[in-house]
């Protein structure tokens, strides 16, 4: 009699078990699409089972395991940060292809080229007052171009530091809520195994992947700890560190809480493009563009004055003028000249065109970096369109990458409804299998009784 007790028990015990498999099979089928959730498997567990003892055996729950892969998310995380570079670097630098214009007629190059033509048919007809009106044409649009091109370049810095200071601010919200995260974790032991509340946390780091590299450390309470470029403390248990952008200056930096930069020790995500927008790549073509306008300025502005004005004189007002400490692209400017101040003619050779020629030949000189002015305004093109080109290629690259990391990812743990109701079946009929064992003992007890 005892042992049909002991019977009864045990498959009541299974249809618990077998019950709760089939919740959490719910479970998983309910957050098929929610983000970030890993699949889970309650385990079952064989009880000892020895009549001398009086252990009856059967079967009991052993929790529940996920199928997450700490390799795998690692390997999703690596692949965010990288992508998340790329594109941010594609995206801000197509914003700036329209600021290097090498259109026919248009743009830097056709700018310059035009004013060495203007000298070239100033030196055929030195006293003719529309050749000379056509040169003061030609170098405000020289100046006018420069300008132009260095507004552009300095919008797209302007954006770039925008950029970074909103990324920052994103960052910090992320950090947040992870706090939130790891403040649940650390409120009750049973919340490491929830799947909702694992599944939100990797979200998070996956979102903050995408913004800045760095290492997460999982404590033994389920929290996590977060460090910047793997050496800057940005969330420590319960504790956060908010980092701070600061664009006052050049180059922009990126604060911890103790006042220390922490760009150097970040190498990928969109944080780490924007900086090296902001720091490297604008400045660079800047520096170009204004070695380009002094050294046009110097040139045309040194050969004016080695020749003679329309009346014989020497000239004493540049054509050219610039401020080199805010930029000679951004400040160059045509002085207010008259026709007849341009000094066309030679020292020797007073109403003639002989200094015009020699003007209109600084087009073929070697004048910067071993090349001639047109050259070297073709060399920065063609290095920003080599950045903007390598940069789309990166997000091909980064994204066909991307899409592996993650199918493996979920080919891993992610939720498969044929896997799902397979699982249901199996514990449906297990439950009706210790149902139909509790009714066939519940018969035979009463059997039994009545035999009695």
């Amino acid at each position: 009699m005892g042992g049909l007790f002991v019977t009864l028990r045990n498959s009541a015990a299974s249809m618990r078990v077998f019950e709760r498999g089939i919740m959490v099979v719910q479970s998983n089928v309910s957050n098929v699409n929610t983000p970030s959730y890993a699949r889970q498997r309650q385990v079952l567990v064989a009880t000892a089972s020895d009549v001398s003892s009086g252990l009856a055996g059967g079967v009991a729950s052993g929790g529940t395991i996920s199928a997450r892969s700490s390799y795998a998310e690692q390997s999703v995380r690596r692949s965010l940060q990288a992508l998340g570079y790329a594109e941010e670097l594609s995206s801000q630098l197509s914003r700036l292809e329209s600021v290097f214009d090498v259109g026919e007629g248009s743009g830097v190059a056709a700018a310059m080229q035009e004013l060495f033509d203007s000298f070239s048919a100033l030196s055929v007809a030195p006293n003719d007052a529309a050749a000379r009106q056509m040169v003061l044409q030609s170098a405000n649009a020289v100046a006018s171009s420069l300008q132009q091109a260095t507004a552009g370049l300095n919008s797209g810095m302007s954006e770039a530091g925008y950029a970074l200071t909103n990324e920052t601010t994103q960052i910090n919200s992320t950090l947040q809520q992870l706090l939130e995260v790891n403040q649940q974790f650390r409120k009750s032991a049973q919340a490491q195994d929830d799947p909702g509340l694992d599944a939100r946390l990797n979200s998070l780091l996956e979102e903050l992947s995408e913004s800045m590299d760095f290492t997460v450390l999982r404590s033994d309470d389920g929290s996590v700890n977060i460090s910047a470029g793997g050496q800057t403390p940005v969330l420590i248990g319960e504790h956060l560190y908010p980092l701070t952008a600061d664009i006052s200056a050049s180059p922009a930096e990126v604060l911890d809480h103790l006042g220390n930069d922490t760009l150097s020790k970040i190498s990928s995500g969109r944080l780490a493009a924007q900086a090296k927008l902001y720091n490297e790549t604008i400045p660079s073509y800047l520096d170009d563009l204004n070695r380009l306008a002094l050294t046009l300025a110097d040139a045309v502005n040194t050969q004016l004055g080695q020749g003679l004005d329309q009346n014989g004189n020497v000239p004493v007002v540049n054509l050219f003028s610039y401020d080199a400490t805010l930029g000679a692209a951004r400040t160059i400017s045509v002085n207010a000249l008259t026709t007849d101040q341009l000094a066309a003619a030679s020292v020797g050779a007073p109403g003639g065109g002989g200094n015009a020629e020699v003007l209109a030949a600084l087009a073929g000189e070697d004048l910067i970096d071993g090349g001639t002015l047109v050259a070297f305004y073709g060399s920065l093109t063609a290095q920003a369109g080599r950045d903007l080109s390598n940069a789309a290629d990166d997000v091909s690259i980064q994204s066909s990458l991307s899409t592996q990391v993650r199918q493996l990812r979920d080919d891993l743990s992610k939720v498969n409804l044929d896997e799902e109701a397979i699982a249901l079946l199996e514990f449906q009929r297990a439950y009706e299998a210790a149902a139909k064992m509790v009714t066939t003992l519940d018969e035979m007890t009463e059997t039994v009784l009545n035999m009695i």
